[in-house]
Parts: structure tokens; sequence; C-alpha cells
């Protein structure tokens, strides 16, 4: 195991060099340890996140594939919980990983699961949880992977900036009121992208959102087309026998608060 620590502000000093370094050194390690390594980077798609907190995603990706085609001692895994960002990151062939690997769907994450995880997670910064706490940020989560963690992460920091370790039905409702600020750049990206799907798929998804039949009142074949435009995109999903959700709640949620339609 090994625990390479940066001092403060380092990086930016010359970041385009600093990234470099870090981007190349998995392999460098790999190779002087003669092992393989495999590198995992989580939530891969706030690369392209509107806020652009990396610099510009068509720069940083091209430097991430130039580095990562010679890294002959490593394998990449990249994982992400908005479909549509992933794709849009590795699809295209215009995008700098267009054909780099190949899409695996993750199995959903167990509801006992997520509150074993998350209650340690708390635990480990001394939380006390009230009852109940934790399966209110499962539920509103739907135990989407973001979506839960993100309001898991917006009520730890509730806590402390309110100077509590309790964490209660009430800092849940700040966390998921903060984590629908925080996603709101991605949500407003989101709905851009939705509109160019399909002339409906606006209407659509935000139908399914509220819970309304989707298709009603309008044109069979084009809402139909509407639909799965938005499924191929990886913004809804099937729900059962004729039925769809949004799959990320914060999404729906957005979507549901739009002003009417004109």
């Amino acid at each position: 195991e090994v625990e390479i620590a940066f001092r403060p502000g380092l990086a930016e000093r010359d970041p385009a060099r600093y990234l470099e370094y870090a981007l190349d050194l998995p392999n460098r390690i790999a190779r002087a340890d003669e092992r393989h390594a495999v590198v995992f980077f989580d939530e891969f798609q706030e690369v392209a996140n509107p806020r652009r907190p990396y610099g510009h995603p068509d720069e940083i990706t091209k430097k991430m594939r130039a580095i990562f085609q010679r890294s002959d001692e490593c394998s990449f895994l990249f994982a992400g919980s908005v479909e549509h960002l992933l794709r849009d990151l590795f699809a295209p062939s215009q995008r700098a990983f267009s054909q780099f690997g190949s899409f695996y769907e993750l199995h959903p994450i167990a509801v006992d699961d997520w509150l074993e995880g998350l209650g340690s997670r708390f635990a480990a910064d001394g939380c006390t949880v009230r009852a109940g706490a934790l399966e209110r940020i499962v539920e509103l989560g739907e135990a989407h992977p973001r979506a839960t963690m993100l309001i898991a992460q917006q009520t730890h920091l509730a806590s402390v900036m309110l100077g509590t370790r309790e964490i209660d039905l009430t800092l849940v409702q700040q966390g998921y009121d903060g984590a629908l600020d925080g996603d709101r750049p991605v949500n407003e990206q989101s709905v851009e992208h939705i509109r160019q799907l399909h002339r409906l798929a606006l209407v659509v998804a935000r139908r399914i959102a509220a819970g309304d039949p989707p298709h009603a009142g309008l044109n069979p074949s084009e809402s139909y087309r509407a639909v799965k435009a938005l499924h191929d995109a990886g913004f809804v999903d099937h729900a059962g026998r004729r039925r769809w959700k949004i799959v990320n709640p914060l999404l729906a949620r957005f979507l549901r608060e739009l002003e009417p339609l004109g």
C-alpha cells in the first residue's frame, strides 16, 4: 500500500505539469514494483461538470488519453452515476476517449448495504444517527449512487456548519435541499440535453417525473420515440409494465419544479 501526499498549493505553481505528473505516476509505481496496476476513477462525469472544476473537458481528456495509452503497466476503470454524461465523454467519435474501452452496467446497491455503509461513514466522524435518518437519506436518494451520497455528504456538511454531531431528520432535509442546490448546474445541463433529444422529450420527461402518463394526448409514435431517446440517453428507466421513472431523483425533482412549458 502506498500513500502519496502533495504539499498544499504545490500544483498551483504549474497545474499542467503536476496534472501530467499525477496521471503518469501510477504507471511509474507499477513499473518500479513490477506489478500491474488498476487505476479507478469514481464519478468520472465530473470532468464534464458545467463548472469545469478541472479545466476544459476536451483538453483534460486528450491529455489523459495520451498518457494512459502509453501506460503499459496500468488498466483504467471509469465509474459514474450520470450515464448520459459518461456516454458523451466516451461514445462520440470526436471525443478523446472514443473507443477507449467498453461499457458495463453495475448492479444496484441494496438498501441494507446503504444503511450499513452510511452508518459506518457517519460513525467514523463521531456522529450519532437518530432513528429513521439513514432510511430517509436512502429514500430521498432512491438508492441512486450519486444522489444518495450527495444527500449524505450535504447532511454531514450541515452538521459541521451547525456544530452538531447528531444526525436527525431535520438535518437530512437540509442535506437534501443542499444537494438540490448544488446539483442545479448539472440539472440545467441535463434539461438542455433532453431538449435536443426529441421535440417532445422534455414534455415526456416532465410527465414521467410527475408520475403522469407520458403518452396521453400526444402523437403515439412521436411520444414513444421521445421515451426511447430518453432511455437510450440514460435519463429514464423501466419502473414496471408500461411505467417509467427518471433515473436521477434530484433531476426528477428539478423537472417537476420547472416553469410550465409555453
